[in-house]
């Protein structure tokens, strides 16, 4: 690699998306970055090594640099004072795109900050391509990162997620040796609260082994279980649950105008929209329409907070 090669990409911090499994992912634009880059940030030096040598591009180590939650302010500022003298730092994740539930992030926000210039290199994303076999309609997700270890804090979220406004599509990564009891915490959980959750559980999504489960939360529990009993644990997982409807958002729809939306939400949204605070709103949606003033008034913060 001569040094003219890489003048060719321009300089800034270049956000760069690597296969999560199958090589053929890579796109021809994340090649080129890779290949033109003054510098490679990556989680590991030896995957991304590992990665240049499969897929043919040569590599000398010196541009690699390892950049991992362990980074500290210090470092980040290394890098941004780097990118400031007119360098190019492709920033890379062990798989998939960084500064998804990944420490790449401080330095992307840093490099805002200082004006840098931020270039996405878009590719594969574990949570876009799990949703992409979900065979879910909706149209809104969370993504949650990593799941709980502890079960107390397992069912919390659980809970927690089950009671959102934001959405009834909750994702969450798992590890191998984890996910059969993070599965069994979601089983117990729909048991106990008398809910069906429609959960899909996905193993080495785009690799050779993998394979997709799909039901309610017994069935996939059971299905993965027989899976880890006949393979072992092994293998990266990605799981999703979709939740049934809330008592209050099946409250919120009695009484609903042909677009889905209640009269007092209605009234809420144009109070807050006057400019009226959340708690004065929820009061006065709550004596005319006799609505829960806990109920309005948590409508009116989601509310307020889209605006």
């Amino acid at each position: 690699m001569n040094v003219t090669n890489r003048k060719d990409l321009p300089a800034g911090l270049w956000v760069v998306a690597t296969p999560i499994g199958n090589l053929d992912d890579l796109t021809p634009r994340a090649l080129r970055a890779l290949e033109s880059a003054d510098q490679i940030l990556c989680e590991d030096t030896r995957r991304t090594a590992h990665l240049f040598s499969a897929v043919g591009l040569p590599l000398d180590p010196g541009r690699l640099a390892r950049f991992d939650a362990h980074s500290d302010l210090s470092t980040v500022a290394r890098w941004i004072h780097f990118l400031s003298s007119g360098k190019s730092v492709a920033l890379v994740t062990d798989a998939g795109t960084p500064s998804v539930s990944d420490p790449g992030s401080a330095l992307v926000a840093a490099a805002h900050a200082e004006g840098i210039r931020v270039t996405p290199v878009p590719g594969v994303s574990a949570v876009s391509t799990f949703l992409s076999v979900a065979g879910w309609v909706g149209t809104t997700f969370t993504f949650g990162g990593f799941f709980p270890r502890k079960s107390s804090e397992r069912s919390r979220l659980l809970s927690d997620a089950h009671h959102s406004p934001l959405s009834p599509i909750w994702i969450w990564f798992e590890s191998p040796h984890r996910i059969q009891d993070a599965l069994l915490g979601v089983e117990n959980f729909s048991r106990q609260n008398q809910i069906e959750l429609k959960v899909v559980a996905v193993k080495e999504l785009t690799k050779l082994h993998e394979k997709i489960f799909s039901g309610t939360a017994l069935s996939v529990y059971t299905a993965v279980e027989k899976e880890i009993t006949s393979e072992g644990a092994l293998g990266e997982w990605c799981f999703g649950v979709e939740f049934p409807k809330s008592k209050s958002e099946a409250e919120d729809q009695v009484g609903t105008d042909s677009h889905g939306f209640a009269a007092w939400v209605l009234a809420l949204g144009c109070l807050i929209e006057e400019g009226v605070s959340p708690s004065r709103a929820a009061k006065r949606v709550s004596q005319t329409f006799n609505v829960p003033k806990n109920q309005a008034y948590e409508r009116a913060i989601h509310l307020s907070a889209k605006n």
